[in-house]
């Protein structure tokens, strides 16, 4: 595969994965709230839309960056270590109240 194919690979992949996440996301609520009071629906459409291609490059840039100075195991091992403190912390919120 040529380096641009896989480039534009990783950049199809980031969007995928950040338009999902953001699916029923505060973000998105929030869009739908700004056009529910009466803001313009075109200006509201474009910033939203223009704040997902931002993070979506972000997304991409620091993915490239991280992992030519990480090994890929680690960063799955810390990933998969952050979603277990947060899966505790949500334990102990619901069992606490």
């Amino acid at each position: 595969m040529t380096p641009s194919r896989s480039g534009l690979r990783a950049a199809g992949a980031s969007f995928v994965v950040l338009f999902t996440a953001e699916w029923g996301d505060l973000s998105q609520l929030l869009t739908a709230g700004l056009v529910a009071s009466g803001k313009p629906a075109i200006p509201v459409f474009f910033g939203s839309w223009a704040a997902l291609a931002v993070v979506s490059g972000l997304a991409v840039l620091l993915g490239r960056w991280l992992l030519r100075r990480v090994r890929l195991s680690l960063v799955r091992y810390v990933a998969a270590g952050v979603c277990a403190v947060l899966c505790v912390i949500t334990v102990i919120g619901a069992v606490t109240g």
